[in-house]
């Protein structure tokens, strides 16, 4: 049985013999993480969030708008990043991965601690009616009939990511009131808490600072960052993942896509368009999924060579 970073059980073929050939024959390119990896890819997303920050605070409008967008995408890859860290894939340390998960949750209101259980449940359940995601978008992977007025709103409820922020607040309520948070132990209830109230007391201390700079900082290095960049291009970015897919079949080879892109959207990405390599073997260090591509590209039933592709199709669908 084969076991992701986090101790769960990984995803299994359809054929648990083809499986454990699969993967034995694949067990060259198992690694260790490399933290100096992870502290580079940290640091330049840290780095490229402040040249944002200076931007939008600028009186120019013109390095305001500029300063937005490059703040939100920050926000949107910070995400992917934390989604490294979920699997213990950025650092040995599962600490310093826990530590770098919360912080670089935060941005996007985004628990480390209640994306990690969803999420390795998620690894779990795909290919299942179990299967649940962390962030809900409605007509999760576009299984269902719908009419145009009922496809507009389902787009503009995914686009809008109106149901993490709603769900942001409820379980801030339910932090704030020390409750524990249904299905999750008591241990990861109480660390959902923590990652709420780190999330409010930062809001807090931006407001703070607004208030006594006479500024609107906290609307223009967050607020706005956040809904009117960040929420879309993390939607765009996870569409394409289970979308149109056999997701009631166990296989990732049909329940996930993959997409080839350049080496700016893979890295921006963190490496997530390698999507069904990352199901097969979620163990594996992110920067080595363009190595397992190279070993099972003729395998993998929904496939596109770059998010131009993927997108155009989607539209003329």
């Amino acid at each position: 049985m084969d076991l992701t970073a986090d101790g769960a059980v990984a995803p299994q073929l359809p054929n648990s013999q083809e499986a454990t050939e699969l993967r034995a024959a694949l067990k060259h390119l198992r690694s260790d993480p490399r933290g100096w990896v992870f502290t580079l890819k940290f640091t330049l997303c840290a780095l490229l969030t402040a040249g944002g920050v200076a931007m939008a605070l600028r009186p120019e409008w013109g390095w305001r708008v500029a300063g937005v967008v490059l703040i939100g995408c920050m926000f949107a890859h910070a995400a992917e990043l934390q989604h490294e860290t979920l699997h213990n894939l950025a650092y040995r340390s599962r600490r310093l991965n826990t530590v770098t998960g919360v912080v670089l949750g935060l941005p996007m209101l985004i628990s480390f601690a209640a994306y990690k259980a969803t999420h390795m449940r998620h690894h779990r359940d795909l290919g299942t009616p179990m299967n649940r995601e962390f962030f809900d978008y409605g007509d999760q992977y576009g299984l269902e009939e719908r009419s145009k007025f009922g496809s507009f709103v389902d787009w503009a409820v995914r686009f809008t990511m109106v149901h993490h922020y709603a769900l942001f607040v409820v379980n801030l309520g339910r932090s704030l009131l020390g409750r524990d948070f249904s299905g999750e132990s008591v241990r990861v209830s109480r660390r959902i808490r923590r990652d709420h109230r780190l999330a409010l007391a930062l809001l807090l201390l931006l407001s703070a600072l607004s208030w006594w700079l006479h500024s609107a900082v906290v609307v223009w290095v967050w607020l706005l960052p956040l809904v009117l960049v960040a929420g879309p291009v993390h939607a765009l970015i996870e569409l394409p993942e289970h979308y149109d897919c056999e997701t009631l079949n166990r296989d990732p080879f049909a329940n996930t896509r993959t997409i080839r892109s350049n080496r700016v959207l893979t890295w921006f990405t963190n490496s997530n368009n390698f999507h069904v390599e990352h199901h097969l073997m979620p163990n594996l260090p992110l920067e080595r999924l363009p190595d397992l591509h190279a070993e099972v590209r003729g395998r993998i039933r929904y496939f596109n060579r770059g998010y131009l592709e993927y997108f155009g199709k989607l539209l003329r669908k």
